[in-house]
């Protein structure tokens, strides 16, 4: 496979990660704060529930693969949470969304890494 093909893979694999991590932060933000707010401190509970997210983001704004699989280390806390809160409601859409980005997320991180590093290496030979 040329090297224009697997740049051209990579970047729409990025921008779908892009895509589908911007989704899983609003899921949650409308969760938190609208749909079903927490008793509590709704501020300290974002900051919980996002925080982690955010550690990556330097680097995947940056397009590095290393980032990407960070990304896929913390989605596995994401989508846990979902499964569970599918088994606490199954009725609730929340669970059932978190849940669903988040392995979509993880899938199309995968590529993105794959694909990146494949353009990144081929660039330096």
């Amino acid at each position: 496979m040329n090297n224009s093909t697997i740049t051209k893979k990579a970047a729409f694999a990025y921008q779908l990660t892009m895509g589908l991590y911007a989704a899983l932060v609003m899921t949650l933000l409308a969760e938190t704060w609208w749909l079903n707010p927490p008793p509590g401190s709704r501020l300290a509970i974002t900051a919980i529930q996002l925080i982690p997210l955010m550690l990556p983001l330097p680097g995947l704004l940056q397009r590095r693969p290393r980032s990407g699989a960070w990304l896929c280390f913390i989605l596995c806390f994401y989508f846990i949470s979902g499964v569970l809160s599918v088994s606490a409601h199954p009725d609730s859409p929340h669970g059932w969304l978190t849940a669903s980005i988040s392995c979509l997320l993880f899938s199309v991180s995968l590529l993105f890494i794959r694909w990146q590093s494949q353009s990144m290496n081929s660039q330096g030979a």
